[in-house]
């Protein structure tokens, strides 16, 4: 069953990532779109801010410090993870942190995705995506696939902590899909046997599915249909022997500023809108929450 509660404003009242991404046009539109898959119950919020000046809507792992989202200049970013190794532990690693009473703060990325989301222009938002440090100074970029778009433009950009960065446009009328083996880097993310099987297979099904939507309320549902009897082969991955489960779907409409987030009940926690917006600001986001099983 699925509720929808729409959030606050605008008419609206209150109440690293193994994954799918995907760049999807429709009748004009820009929308990015992702399932994340988590090896833990992710406890996620959504913060609303104004970021140097910039209004930004995210999703927040609370556990791992994980970012990504949208602004108000219709920039959009996700992320698909390659360092599926780490990936995989990165739940056990933060719950240590929790443990010793350290910081859960596991993720650099999720620093680097805010800051680009701060950026005005397109272009701004890209070179800070590849050239930002953040805490660690020796870990330069967001790693794995990134897509970032806004409404005239969209980009795929590939690298790891061992390859530079590879940035491809993509054409305005193509959908594209990543999962979590490289393209232009074959021998980054999964390179062979079952994981790699999933993540071509997962990766072939949503771009085939994401091609025949033609509304945007029907993006997330594709994303979720179960298309064949292994469910570790599907986009949205439910009960599986590797525990690498879909915690939740997140979609942005980079051209009406919406913001989506999809969360399953049985595998992530959600812990709210955080508003840390000024009084009196009038957002230009707006947002809507789902929760399905």
């Amino acid at each position: 069953m699925l509720k929808l509660y729409d959030l606050l404003f605008n008419g609206f009242k209150s109440s690293i990532n193994e994954c799918v991404i995907a760049k999807i046009p429709i009748d004009g539109k820009t929308i990015l779109a992702k399932n994340r898959d988590r090896s833990y119950k992710a406890k996620i919020e959504i913060i609303h801010e104004l970021v140097d000046g910039i209004e930004i809507v995210y999703l927040h792992d609370k556990l791992t410090d994980w970012s990504e989202g949208m602004n108000e200049y219709g920039i959009g970013i996700i992320n698909a993870s390659l360092s599926v190794e780490f990936d995989e532990k990165e739940g056990d690693l933060a719950k240590q942190n929790l443990d010793k009473g350290k910081a859960p703060k596991v993720s650099h990325d999720g620093l680097k995705i805010r800051t680009a989301l701060s950026k005005k222009k397109l272009s701004d938002a890209l070179r800070s995506l590849v050239t930002f440090k953040g805490k660690d100074k020796h870990d330069v970029g967001v790693k794995g696939e990134t897509i970032i778009a806004d409404t005239k433009h969209a980009f795929i950009i590939e690298m790891t902590s061992k390859h530079l960065p590879v940035i491809k446009k993509i054409k305005k009328d193509d959908t594209l899909v990543r999962t979590n083996h490289g393209i232009e880097y074959p021998n980054t993310g999964y390179t062979s046997g079952i994981k790699r099987k999933s993540s071509i297979s997962r990766m072939k099904l949503a771009q085939k599915y994401l091609k025949q939507v033609k509304q945007v309320k029907d993006v997330l549902p594709a994303l979720s249909k179960q298309y064949t009897k292994d469910p570790f082969m599907n986009p949205y991955r439910r009960k599986n022997k590797f525990n690498m489960e879909t915690t939740s779907q997140i979609m942005y409409d980079l051209n009406d500023l919406y913001f989506t987030l999809r969360w399953d009940i049985d595998h992530s926690e959600f812990k709210g809108v955080d508003i840390r917006l000024p009084d009196g600001y009038r957002p230009k986001i707006k947002i809507e929450i789902e929760e399905t099983d």
